[in-house]
């Protein structure tokens, strides 16, 4: 199971800086999980031009739930992938 980091808690920009900080870790093959107090917009021009791939996901209580792994190993973002 990939990491899975709960940042529902935080005011903006932390949960997109967690996000950042986490990625700079994240092996190849590997896939971050992140749930968000929102969708998390700003961050994904960021993941873009740092080369990863990302699905995002609405939760029923409000937020969101991103995947995020390198462009490379796009297919990480469906294997294990189960929706809060």
């Amino acid at each position: 199971m990939p990491p899975l980091l709960d940042l529902r808690h935080l005011p903006p920009p932390e949960p997109m800086q967690r996000i950042l900080d986490t990625l700079e870790t994240l092996a190849a093959g590997e896939r971050l999980d992140a749930l968000t107090p929102q969708r998390p917009e700003p961050l994904l021009p960021t993941l873009a031009r740092w080369g990863y791939a990302w699905r995002i996901e609405g939760l029923a209580g409000g937020g969101a739930r991103i995947a995020i792994c390198r462009q490379e190993d796009e297919a990480a973002l469906l294997s294990g992938y189960a929706p809060e």
